[in-house]
C-alpha cells in the first residue's frame, strides 16, 4: 500500500509540474501572439535578465555547453534503452518501475525545457521587428530598384578591396579568438545607438563538431537553454564575423531570421574591421542576388552578375562550391526542420531568411534613389 501510494503521489507531482509550465508557457505564447505590444514589453523589460544571469552562468567554460547537452541527452537516452531492454530479457519485476520512473522524469524534462524556450525565445518572435525599431522607411520592392542595390553593394566591396590597406589575405586568417571578440566589439557598438542591443554579451563558442553541423547545412545556431551563439568553426573564415553577429542578434531577442540577419549586416559594416565590413557586404550582396535571380530572366540576371567585378564573383563561386561539396543527404532534412520550426513560431518558414533584402533596400534607399548604375 505504501509503495502505491507512493506512485500516485510522484505521478501527481509530474502532473502538477508539468500542467503547470506548459500552462505558464501557453499564456506567454498566447499573450505574445495576441495582446498587443507584450511581447515588445517583455523583450525590453523582462528578457534582457537571461542573456545576463543564464549567459553569464554558461560562459564560465570555453567550450558549448548546448552541445555538450545534446552529446549527454544522447548517451543517457542510450543507456536507459538499452538498460530497459535488459530489464525485459531478464523478466525483471522492477521493469514496470523502471518504465514508470523514466516516463515521469521524461515528462518533466519536456515540460521544463518548453517553459525555457517559452521565456527566452518564443515570446521574442513577435516582438516588434528591426525596421520597426530602427524606424526605416518601407520601400517598395521592384526589379529595377533591387537591380541598383546589387551593383552598389558589388561598389562597397570593390572599394573596400581596392583601399591601400587591403590584402586579400586577411579573408583566409583563421584567428577565431580575434574574430569573437570583434564580433562582440561591433555589436556593442550599436548598442551605443541603439539600447536594445546594448549589455551584456557572451563569448561566441565554435561547435567542436562542426564538421556534423556542416553536413546539416548549419552555420550557427543560438541556443535559448543556455544563451550560446554557437557557430560552425569549419567555415570559410571571412564567412564567420557575420555568422557571429547574426548568432548574437537572436541572443539579443531578435529571433526573426530576417531581422538577426539584418543586425548582422549593420554590425559587420559599421565595424573598424575591414574583414568584418566585407564580411556584412558580401552576405547582402548572396542575399540580394537570390532575390534578384528569382524575379528576372536567366539573360537578364546574368548581365547584371557580370558587372561585379571579377574577384567578387570569385568569391561567390567559391562559396556556393563549398555549400555543394558540403551539401549531404541530411542537409534537406535540417532544412524541413528548421522550415517547421519557423512556422511554428508563427514565422513562414525559411523564406523569412529573404525578408532581409526588404530591410536592406530601406538601408540604401538614399543611394539607390540618387545612383545611376543600371
Amino acid at each position: 500500500m505504501r509503495i502505491k501510494l507512493f506512485c500516485i503521489s510522484n505521478y501527481r507531482l509530474t502532473f502538477y509540474f508539468s500542467a503547470v509550465c506548459l500552462l505558464i508557457s501557453s499564456v506567454l505564447i498566447l499573450m505574445s501572439r495576441y495582446a498587443e505590444g507584450f511581447a515588445q514589453w517583455y523583450a525590453v523589460t523582462i528578457y534582457p535578465v537571461f542573456p545576463y544571469v543564464i549567459g553569464r552562468t554558461f560562459s564560465l567554460w570555453k567550450h558549448s555547453w548546448f552541445e555538450a547537452g545534446i552529446l549527454t541527452v544522447a548517451i543517457i537516452s542510450g543507456i536507459l534503452v538499452l538498460t530497459g531492454l535488459l530489464l525485459m530479457l531478464l523478466h525483471s519485476s522492477i521493469l514496470k518501475t523502471y518504465r514508470s520512473v523514466c516516463l515521469r522524469f521524461l515528462i518533466c524534462v519536456t515540460a521544463g525545457l518548453v517553459l525555457v524556450y517559452s521565456m527566452t525565445c518564443a515570446v521574442n518572435y513577435q516582438r516588434d521587428s528591426i525596421g520597426t525599431v530602427l524606424k526605416l522607411p518601407q520601400e517598395n520592392v521592384s526589379t529595377d530598384r533591387l537591380e541598383k542595390l546589387n551593383l552598389i553593394l558589388a561598389r562597397q566591396l570593390t572599394e573596400l578591396t581596392a583601399d591601400p590597406d587591403w590584402d586579400y589575405s586577411q579573408l583566409a586568417v583563421d584567428d577565431t579568438a580575434y574574430i569573437e571578440t570583434e564580433a562582440v566589439n561591433s555589436m556593442k557598438l550599436l548598442g551605443k545607438k541603439e539600447p536594445s542591443f546594448s549589455g551584456y554579451y557572451p563569448d561566441p563558442k565554435p561547435v567542436y563538431f562542426s564538421n556534423t553541423m556542416a553536413s546539416l547545412g548549419i552555420d550557427g545556431i543560438f541556443s535559448p537553454f543556455t544563451m550560446e551563439a554557437n557557430y560552425n568553426g569549419d567555415m570559410t573564415p571571412f564567412l564567420i564575423p557575420y555568422t557571429i553577429c547574426h548568432e548574437l542578434a537572436h541572443l539579443k531577442g531578435y529571433m526573426k531570421e530576417d531581422d538577426a540577419g539584418f543586425i548582422a549586416f549593420l554590425a559587420c559594416k559599421n565595424s573598424p574591421s575591414m574583414v568584418f565590413q566585407y564580411s556584412g557586404i558580401f552576405h547582402a550582396l548572396i542575399f540580394t542576388l537570390n532575390a534578384l535571380k528569382t524575379e528576372v530572366p536567366t539573360e537578364e540576371f546574368n548581365k547584371i552578375y557580370e558587372k561585379i567585378p571579377e574577384p567578387v564573383r570569385i568569391q561567390l563561386n567559391y562559396v556556393r562550391e563549398q555549400s555543394e561539396v558540403q551539401e549531404t543527404a541530411f542537409t534537406s532534412l535540417a532544412q524541413g526542420i528548421n522550415n517547421a520550426y519557423l512556422k511554428a513560431n508563427a514565422q513562414p518558414g525559411t523564406k523569412s531568411y529573404g525578408r532581409i533584402v526588404d530591410l536592406l533596400l530601406a538601408d540604401y534607399a538614399d543611394k539607390i534613389n540618387v545612383d545611376d548604375l543600371l
